[in-house]
């Protein structure tokens, strides 16, 4: 009698377990979410070595490129104007990046499926929309207005672009992350330069 209650409480907890199935991306339908699995699932020794390249000079761009605008201007190379309509479509793109994240609450792809892991520490703040998405695509479009050469625009999308994928690789953001934080960023830095003549 005893085995029999027993083996009955096993034959529940399997039945039980088998209901309970793991939250997996890429296994739904969901447009967004199949870009997401083909990001993240597209790795090997070159695109993890180049991805891992690219977000690492995430921070020191974003700084650097702000601060280049500033040197060029010391050295005569820029116009005070230029360097001030950098920065100032930098600090815009910030301060948008973080309220919108505060409005829109998005959980991180890591988050919400089990199958999609970081690569990397992850990050703690919310997923919409990409910061690093929204200030790459803000010096690629700010640094293009002020230095419109073909050898500054071309190297400067495809960072940004880079930037952009590569945090869908990581598993940190979902396409339309970075796709909102590139529109952002890119139309912030088109507004200024707009309106700061």
């Amino acid at each position: 009698m005893k085995r029999r209650g027993l083996w009955s409480g096993l034959m529940l907890a399997v039945l039980i377990t088998a209901g309970v199935r793991a939250q997996t991306a890429c296994d739904r339908p969901a447009l967004e979410l199949r870009l997401l699995c083909a990001a993240y699932r597209w790795d090997g020794p070159v695109a993890s070595a180049y991805f891992e390249t690219v977000d690492a000079t995430a921070y020191p761009m974003f700084a650097g490129l702000t601060a280049m605008a500033w040197g060029g201007v010391l050295a005569g190379r820029l116009e005070r104007p230029a360097a001030e309509r950098v920065t100032l479509a930098t600090a815009a793109t910030t301060v948008l990046v973080f309220g919108l994240k505060a409005l829109a609450r998005r959980d991180r792809p890591f988050d919400a499926w089990d199958d999609i892991v970081p690569r990397g520490d992850p990050p703690t703040s919310h997923a919409f929309p990409s910061g690093h998405a929204a200030l790459a695509f803000t010096l690629a479009t700010a640094w293009s207005f002020e230095v419109p050469h073909i050898y500054v625009i071309v190297p400067a999308y495809v960072w940004a672009t880079s930037v952009a994928v590569g945090r869908v690789w990581k598993g940190v953001h979902y396409p339309t992350d970075v796709l909102a934080g590139a529109v952002l960023g890119a139309g912030v830095a088109w507004t200024v330069h707009r309106i700061w003549r």
